[in-house]
């Protein structure tokens, strides 16, 4: 039996889910670059409500050569940041770290060419 599976709608939490994937399996790991994904949420666990992560900070977050810091926020669809993301943007760029919404790995590889 063979299983249909439907594509991935944009926007859709699936599809954000892997972009990041793709990103990360794409650049996590060049020469002059290490990202790694940025899990924010919040939870019940035995009881208690527990929050981690910063709220706003970015899905994907690394450094690059010479130790400048790297946000990428991923958007799927025409999903639009939220207020605490473009907080956490504005940090980023204020401290001269570099900081894109990626909608594709296009979008990375162009940050990672321009920023070399």
């Amino acid at each position: 039996m063979i299983k249909i599976v439907p594509p991935t709608e944009p926007g859709s939490s699936e599809a954000h889910e892997n972009l990041i994937k793709d990103i990360l399996a794409t650049f996590s790991s060049g020469p002059n670059l290490r990202l790694w994904k940025n899990s924010t949420g919040s939870g019940k666990v035995n009881n208690r409500f527990l929050r981690w992560g910063l709220k706003g900070s970015a899905d994907i977050i690394g450094v690059g050569l010479g130790g400048r810091f790297i946000g990428i926020e991923v958007k799927t669809g025409q999903s639009p940041q939220k207020e605490q993301q473009r907080n956490f943007q504005n940090m980023v760029i204020a401290m001269g770290g570099i900081y894109i919404v990626a909608r594709s790995i296009d979008d990375v590889r162009n940050m990672i060419n321009k920023n070399s």
